[in-house]
């Protein structure tokens, strides 16, 4: 089975209306990961939504995904929307298993010190990718998936 990228970012605490845009996000950055890479970025709401699989533990959802990302990925996106999510605990399983990490963050955020230096410094980040819409963020990344490509295969 061939390894593929895995998306990471912030939707529990996100207000509703927020939480439909950034689904769409996170689908999109997916389907750039498919188009470069040739495999579509697992993306974890689409397997475990907190309301559409609400049945799923805390311990389910820890193990199923756990084994997703050490096991199963050859690369981590964590999308930095909010100032703290919960995301640093998927770059350091990532950076346990070896796995390269990228950062997307919205520029005035990363300007701001908003996104901590504890995530950013995290051995495992090759990339920060700073965007101010949504189209230059998908750009940039497929610019440096293109770039990276070989070293994921």
């Amino acid at each position: 089975m061939k390894k593929t990228p895995y998306l990471c970012g912030p939707l529990t605490e996100l207000l509703p209306e927020e939480q439909e845009k950034t689904k769409l996000f996170y689908g999109q950055i997916a389907d750039v990961c498919g188009k470069v890479l040739g495999q579509r970025a697992f993306v974890p709401h689409e397997h475990y939504d907190p309301i559409k699989n609400a049945s799923y533990t805390p311990q389910e959802v820890d193990q199923a995904e756990r084994h997703q990302l050490c096991d199963l990925t050859s690369l981590l996106i964590a999308v930095a929307i909010k100032p703290s999510w919960g995301g640093g605990i998927e770059v350091e399983m990532a950076n346990q298993s070896n796995i390269p990490v990228i950062i997307m963050c919205e520029k005035e955020k990363l300007e701001k010190r908003k996104v901590s230096r504890l995530l950013r410094g995290n051995p495992a980040v090759i990339d920060i990718i700073a965007y101010s819409t949504i189209d230059k963020a998908l750009k940039k990344l497929e610019d440096r998936l293109l770039n990276i490509k070989k070293s994921l295969q």
